[in-house]
């Protein structure tokens, strides 16, 4: 009985964790996330893919001073890595265990946005996505090493004596022994706030890192790990001050500068019983989420311009509407 208090009590605790919406602010400084015991988990493969969002900040970056994104990189027999090069070019590598590079250049980032990008290896060649779109693809071989030197780090990548660390925000990261075809990203895109829908039933997915912690810009200093889906290889948060409105767990209801959106309106606005929405763009999603970053309640939409969300049940206050997984505009219920 008390091994299974003790066992409900940590999921309790794990899911309690992850009742926002939330993302990690990196100062550009010093932050990073290193996930200790990853150095092998791709021994030998040759099929690999790295996902994140990414919100890049930087606007002028360059050497010695680039923006690291996440990945390996050892500048001997195993690079799988995402960087950002200029204002809008990243850099995603590949190098195999015969020590052969293979790059691709992205000239797409767009500042102060959301970037939702795929880094993916099929044993032939390595593509890369931005979103839905295939941005670029080259011919690529080899695979993984057996013994790799390097973790796996998020806002971190080195290079020889310097490190590079990424300005901006940083969600939904996940590493793969799988290469994700044009399918399975589509999936992950349609999905509320483009996250992995069914993570315990994805045999390839090696880290899933969701982010959904803390309290957003609130005192976090006791949480500096970053939670594993998957339970097997947390992250932990390295030089985060996890307080104040920087270096620190972030999330997009507390961020006044995300509210606005000229894509989408919403109305009534104080609401009673229902909000109507309308979009210049057709409508996958909307999710309703209280000021504590709190999912409410959530519904799919039929791509049209226009949805209606019934509201009265909720009881009065402050809300965030949630539109097609990425624009949130705020809304009172009286």
């Amino acid at each position: 009985m008390i091994k299974k208090l003790l066992f409900s009590a940590f999921m309790l605790a794990r899911i309690s964790g992850f009742a926002q919406d939330n993302y990690l602010d990196f100062d550009g400084i010093d932050d990073y996330v290193d996930v200790a015991g990853s150095e092998n988990i791709l021994a030998n493969k040759n099929t690999i893919t790295l996902s994140c969002k990414v919100f890049p900040k930087n606007t002028n970056p360059g050497f010695p001073a680039f923006n690291g994104i996440a990945g390996y990189r050892n500048e001997s027999n195993f690079d799988f890595y995402l960087i950002q090069l200029s204002a809008t070019t990243i850099e995603a590598r590949f190098r195999n265990s015969a020590g052969t590079q293979y790059t691709i250049l992205y000239d797409g980032l767009i500042l102060n946005q959301w970037n939702h990008l795929f880094f993916v290896y099929d044993g032939a060649k390595i593509n890369l996505y931005s979103g839905n779109t295939l941005t670029s693809t080259i011919a690529a071989s080899g695979s993984a090493p057996a013994l790799n030197s390097n973790t796996f780090k998020i806002g971190l990548v080195q290079f020889q004596a310097y490190d590079w660390y990424h300005t901006g925000y940083i969600d939904e990261v996940s590493l793969w022994n799988k290469a994700l075809n044009a399918s399975d990203i589509a999936a992950i895109m349609a999905n509320g706030a483009e996250e992995i829908a069914n993570p315990n039933f994805e045999n390839n997915l090696l880290l899933y890192y969701k982010f959904n912690q803390g309290t957003a810009y609130g005192t976090n200093t006791g949480i500096s790990t970053l939670n594993d889906e998957n339970f097997a290889y947390d992250g932990q948060l390295m030089n985060f001050a996890l307080t104040g409105n920087a270096s620190n767990w972030g999330g997009i209801p507390l961020s006044n500068s995300t509210f606005t959106n000229q894509q989408f309106s919403v109305y009534p606005n104080p609401a009673t019983s229902s909000l109507s929405i309308q979009g210049k763009v057709g409508l996958s999603s909307v999710r309703i989420f209280d000021l504590a970053g709190r999912l409410i309640q959530s519904q799919t939409t039929d791509f049209s311009n226009r949805a209606t969300v019934d509201v009265a049940q909720l009881t009065a206050g402050v809300y965030f509407a949630e539109i097609n997984g990425q624009s949130r505009i705020r809304f009172v219920k009286d």
